[in-house]
C-alpha cells in the first residue's frame, strides 16, 4: 500500500522544502489527529437483542406483569417495538411499548394476565445512529415448558445490495475528496507553470467526478432507507428517515458538506490564481473530512458506548484512507502529465521529486491504517472463532485478502521503482511507465477493498452475532478462602447435570458437606437440591429439572467444613436455550489498554516515517517527530496504567441475602427511599408527583436487571431522572444490602 519512495537527491541538488503554505497545512493535519486520540464522542448502532425477562425458552410461574428486552445498542423507540402473541398468533399485549428510564438500551411492554402455555416475543429495533433495522423473536412458557414446535426468527438486518453499492460509491467519492486536494497542493511545487495548471484543471475535474460518486451514493443509501423504514408507504418511510434517530440529520450534514465539496472542486476548475486554487481545494479537503465526521458516527465503531477511542480509530482510519486512496488517482494525473513535458531530463526529475513527496504521505497513511485497523476489527470480532462463523468475519479476512496485493504493489515500487526511477536521470521512460502502471494497478484494488467494505457496513458486527449455545455454562463465587464453581452442562432447555468443585485455601475441601439452594431469579422461586452426590473426583453432582434450569439463576453453595465456620458462596448463573443470544462483550478496560498499545504504534510510525529527510519540509518533519513521540509516551502510560475507574460493582452480589442483611437494606430504604418509590416500592411515595419522570415501579423494574447494574442505579443515581447517587454516603456493603431489600419487594407484592 505504500505506493513509493525515493531517494532525497536527484539530478537538480538536494530537495527543498513543502514551501510556507504546505507547511502550515500539515502542522493543521497532525494537530487535529492528536486532537482526535484525545478525545472521543460515543454513540450507538446495530441493536441486536441482549437480554430478556423472561429469557428465551424460559418457563415462568406466574406470569410476569411486563415482558422486558435489552439490546446491544440504544434504540429508536419511535421505531422499535415489542410484540407479544399466544399460541394462537394473538397479541396479548395491554398497552404501548415503553421505553426503561434506566437506559437507552431496553425497552418494555405490558402484558394481560397469561394463561399457561407458550408466547413468541417478536421485537423490531431502529438504531438512533445508523438506522439500521432489526428484527427477530423469541419465546418464553407460563406453568409449563417451551412448546417443542414453536418457530421464532433469528435476528436479521433489514438491508438490500443496492445500499452495500452506495456504500461504496460513497467512500470511494469522499477518498477523492480528502485524498484529492492534498495531494494537488503538495504536488505544485517544481511543476512547470503551463504543466502544472494542466494537471490542476484535471484534478479539479477528478474532484468533481468523486463527488458525484459520493452524491450517487447519498441518493441511493436514501432511497434504500426510505424503502426499509416505509414499507409501502414512500412518504410514511421518508417521514420515518428524517423523523427518527440520527441517520437523517448526518445524511443532511454529510450532503450539504458533499454540495460545498462540488462548488469548491469547480471554483478550483476555473479559478486562474494560485491564491483562488490553494483555497478552493482547501475547502473541498476540509468538505471531505466532515463527510468522512458523519461517516464514522454512523458506523460501526459508534455503536461502542463504552469504548470512546472505537470513534477516533475508526475517523482517523477514514482520513488516512482517503489521504493514500484519494491521492493515487492525483499521482496517476501527474505521471501521465509528466510524458509531456520537456526536456525529458526535466520531467524524471520533477516525478522523482513527485513520487517522494507522495510515498512521504502514504508512508504515513498506510502506518495509520494498518494500526487503526488492527484496533477496529478486534473491537467488532472479539472473538477470533467469530472470523469464520459470521459473515462479518469472513467478509473482513475477504478484505484482508485483497489488501495483500496492495502491499505487494507497494512493495515493488519500494523496491524496484524506487531506485530506477531516482537513478534514472534523463532515461526515465521505463521506471517512469512501470510507476504508471502499478498506481494504476493499485488504484484498482483499492476501489475492490472499498466495495467490499461496503457490504461489511451493511453487515452486523461478528460481535453482536448470536452465537451458538455453549457445551455448559460455568459460573465461580468465593467467601473467605472458600472458591465454589458451578458447572451446568448442558446449560440450556432440558436435562442438566449440575457439577459443583469446592476449593479452599488449603486445595480442595474432601471432607466438606455441601447444600445447594438454587434460587430462580426471574421468578424469585426457590428450589433446593439436598446433598449432592460426591464423586470419585471429589466434586458434587446433582440433577435438576430442565425448564426450571432455564434463564437466570443464582446457586447458593452453603459449605460446612469440619473445624471452620460455614460458607456460604453465591454463583450467578445465565442459562440460555436454542435460541440464546451469545453476544460477544468488549471488556472496556483490556480496550483502553489496547488503545494505548494503538496509539503507541501510531506514534511509532509518524516519528519513523518523519525522521527520514525525503519528502519532508524541516518544520513538518520536527513536528510529526515531536507529536509521534508525544504519542509513544502516551500510549504507553495507557497500557502500562490502563483506564482510571470508580468502583466496578461484582456481577453476583457478594452478600447473603440473610435475615440480617435484608434489615439492614430496609432500614436505610425507609429512611432514603419510601418517599419517592413508596414503602411497597409501587413508586408512589409522597414526593413521586413532583417528578418527572416519575419513580420506578420496584415491584416490576427490580426482576428485569441484573445485580450489578442494579448496583450501580443505588450506588451512581441514573441519569435524567430524579434518582441520585447514595454511593458517597453508604458504600459498597450498605448498598448490597438495599440490594438484598428490593429484591424482596416483587416476592411480597404477591403474597
Amino acid at each position: 500500500m505504500r505506493s513509493v519512495g525515493v531517494a532525497r537527491g536527484s539530478a537538480s541538488g538536494p530537495r527543498r522544502g513543502l514551501g510556507l503554505r504546505r507547511e502550515r497545512l500539515a502542522l493543521a493535519v497532525l494537530a487535529a489527529l492528536t486532537a482526535l486520540a484525545l478525545v472521543a464522542a460515543p454513540a450507538g448502532a446495530h441493536a441486536n437483542l441482549v437480554r430478556s425477562s423472561p429469557s428465551p425458552g424460559t418457563a415462568v410461574d406466574p406470569a410476569p406483569p411486563v415482558v422486558y428486552a435489552e439490546f446491544s445498542e440504544a434504540i429508536d423507540l419511535g421505531f422499535s417495538s415489542l410484540e407479544v402473541l399466544d399460541a394462537n398468533g394473538q397479541p396479548v399485549t395491554t398497552g404501548p411499548t415503553e421505553p426503561d428510564p434506566t437506559t437507552p438500551t431496553a425497552m418494555l411492554v405490558p402484558v394481560g394476565e397469561l394463561a399457561d402455555g407458550t408466547y413468541v416475543v417478536v421485537w423490531r429495533t431502529l438504531s438512533v445512529v445508523d438506522g439500521h433495522v432489526i428484527r427477530g423473536s423469541f419465546a418464553f412458557g407460563v406453568g409449563e415448558p417451551v412448546a417443542a414446535d414453536v418457530a421464532v426468527a433469528v435476528a436479521s438486518i433489514e438491508s438490500s445490495p443496492a445500499a452495500a453499492a452506495s456504500r461504496w460509491l460513497l467512500f470511494v467519492g469522499t477518498a477523492v475528496l480528502i485524498g484529492g486536494p492534498l495531494q494537488a497542493l503538495v504536488q505544485r511545487r517544481g511543476a512547470q507553470p503551463e504543466r502544472r495548471r494542466v494537471v490542476e484543471r484535471r484534478t479539479a475535474l477528478l474532484l468533481l467526478g468523486g463527488g458525484l460518486l459520493a452524491l450517487a451514493g447519498q441518493i441511493g443509501l436514501l432511497g434504500t432507507q426510505i424503502l426499509i423504514l416505509g414499507g409501502d408507504s414512500l412518504l410514511a418511510g421518508f417521514g420515518e428517515v428524517f423523523g427518527a434517530g440520527q441517520w437523517g440529520a448526518l445524511w443532511i450534514s454529510r450532503t450539504v458538506a458533499l454540495v460545498v465539496a462540488l462548488v469548491a472542486a469547480d471554483q478550483a476548475s476555473s479559478s486562474s490564481g494560485e491564491r483562488r486554487g490553494t483555497a478552493a481545494l482547501g475547502g473541498v479537503a476540509l468538505s471531505g473530512i466532515v463527510m468522512a465526521v458523519t461517516i464514522s458516527l454512523g458506523s460501526h465503531a459508534a455503536a461502542l458506548v463504552d469504548i470512546g477511542p472505537a470513534l477516533v480509530a475508526d475517523l482517523i482510519h477514514l482520513l488516512a484512507v482517503g489521504a493514500w486512496v484519494g491521492g493515487l488517482p492525483v499521482l496517476l494525473l501527474v505521471a501521465l502529465d509528466a510524458r509531456n513535458a520537456r526536456p525529458t531530463g526535466s520531467a524524471a526529475v520533477h516525478l522523482t521529486e513527485v513520487a517522494a513527496r507522495f510515498s512521504a504521505i502514504a508512508t504515513v497513511a498506510v502506518g495509520l491504517i494498518v494500526v487503526t485497523g488492527v484496533y477496529s476489527a478486534w473491537l467488532q470480532v472479539v472473538e477470533p472463532a467469530r472470523l469464520w462463523s459470521t459473515e462479518y468475519g469472513l467478509l473482513l479476512v475477504v478484505k484482508l485478502a485483497l489488501v495483500a496485493p496492495l502491499l505487494a504493489l507497494g512493495g515493488v515500487n519500494l523496491g524496484w521503482t524506487r531506485p530506477r526511477l531516482a537513478g534514472a536521470g534523463g532515461a526515465g521512460a521505463r521506471p517512469a511507465k512501470a510507476l504508471r502502471t502499478l498506481v494504476a494497478a493499485e488504484i484498482v484494488m483499492a476501489v475492490a477493498v472499498l466495495g467490499v467494505v461496503g457490504v461489511l457496513t451493511e453487515r452486523e458486527p461478528a460481535r453482536q452475532v448470536s452465537g451458538d449455545v455453549p457445551l455448559a455454562v460455568e459460573g465461580v463465587g468465593a467467601s473467605g478462602d472458600t472458591r465454589v464453581r458451578v458447572r451446568v452442562a448442558p446449560g440450556r432447555p432440558g436435562l442438566n447435570t449440575l457439577e459443583v468443585d469446592v476449593v479452599s485455601s488449603g486445595g480442595r475441601t474432601a471432607e466438606a458437606d455441601i447444600e445447594l439452594q438454587l434460587r430462580y431469579l426471574d421468578t424469585d422461586l426457590g428450589t433446593t437440591v439436598e446433598r449432592p452426590v460426591r464423586t470419585e473426583e471429589g466434586t458434587f453432582e446433582a440433577e435438576t429439572d430442565a425448564f426450571a434450569l432455564a434463564g437466570a439463576w443464582q446457586v447458593l453453595a452453603i459449605v460446612r467444613q469440619p473445624g471452620a465456620f460455614d460458607a456460604r458462596v453465591p454463583v450467578r448463573l445465565n442459562i440460555g436455550s436454542p435460541t440464546a443470544i451469545g453476544v460477544a462483550e468488549v471488556d472496556a478496560t483490556v480496550a483502553t489498554r489496547f488503545w494505548g498499545l494503538a496509539l503507541a504504534g501510531m506514534g511509532f510510525v509518524l516519528t519513523l516515517a518523519t525522521l527520514a529527510r525525503q519528502g519532508w519540509a524541516a518544520r513538518v518533519r520536527q513536528a510529526g517527530t515531536g507529536t509521534g513521540f508525544a504519542a509513544i509516551l502516551l500510549g504507553a502510560g495507557l497500557l502500562i496504567i490502563g483506564p482510571q475507574q470508580g468502583v466496578v460493582p461484582s456481577a453476583v452480589n457478594p452478600i447473603p441475602p440473610d435475615d440480617a442483611s435484608v434489615s439492614a437494606g430496609r432500614e436505610i430504604y425507609e429512611a432514603e427511599c419510601v418517599s419517592c418509590h413508596g414503602p411497597a416500592g409501587r413508586g408512589d411515595g409522597p414526593l413521586a408527583a413532583t417528578l418527572d419522570p416519575p419513580p420506578l415501579d420496584l415491584v416490576i423494574h427490580v426482576p428485569l436487571h441484573p445485580d450489578d447494574a442494579l448496583f450501580g442505579f443505588v450506588f451512581n443515581g441514573i441519569e435524567g431522572t430524579g434518582m441520585p447517587a447514595f454511593g458517597d454516603r453508604y458504600g459498597e456493603l450498605d448498598t448490597w444490602h438495599i440490594i438484598n431489600f428490593i429484591l424482596t419487594l416483587p416476592e411480597a407484592a404477591r403474597s
